[in-house]
């Protein structure tokens, strides 16, 4: 853990030591210093109190992944793609994660845990994909049906294996 922080904070002083000597203005030292900071934000629950903090760093991202694009949105110029994209794919990102979390952290059978994440994750493809054609005002292919498909005919079989598997070793018991 302080090996970690001692090379996260050792990045971050590089970091602006070239900016300054090369620029003397703060431009793209922005960039890997808050995402330095925010991985080290992230990582260190799980670094110190190993799985009881899981749930810490996902409320930290939770909490700062926000701030953290709106940053970014704020020194990338006038591309202002925060709003449009940033919000919805991030709030809808930090659903997914607390779905899967919550399917996780309780004990089920693995025959229903894996084809949940894998058919959540296509229905968070159809929902990034809306929002990006959304935002840009593009109708292009739709690659996130096209991935929800595959991802539910993916769990569609798996629970069935599971189906099988299970009513076999109740048949032989």
């Amino acid at each position: 853990m302080w090996i970690l922080s001692i090379c996260v904070f050792a990045a971050v002083f590089i970091c602006i030591i070239c900016n300054l000597a090369l620029t003397n203005t703060v431009g793209w030292l922005v960039y890997p210093v808050c995402s330095l900071l925010f991985g080290w934000l992230v990582l260190m629950p799980l670094l110190y109190y190993k799985k009881r903090g899981l749930k810490m760093s996902l409320g930290i991202i939770t909490a700062l992944l926000l701030p953290f694009l709106l940053i970014l949105d704020q020194f990338s110029g006038d591309t202002n793609w925060f709003l449009p994209i940033g919000v919805p794919v991030s709030a809808t990102g930090i659903v997914f994660m607390w779905l899967v979390y919550g399917l996780l952290i309780k004990p089920r059978s693995i025959w229903f845990t894996v084809p949940a994440i894998i058919f959540l994750s296509g229905l968070l493809c159809i929902c990034i994909d809306l929002i990006i054609k959304n935002a840009l005002g593009e109708a292009g292919f739709p690659w996130g049906y096209l991935v929800a498909s595959s991802t539910c005919l993916l769990a569609i079989v798996i629970s069935v294996i599971g189906f099988v598997i299970k009513k076999r070793s109740t048949q032989t018991e």
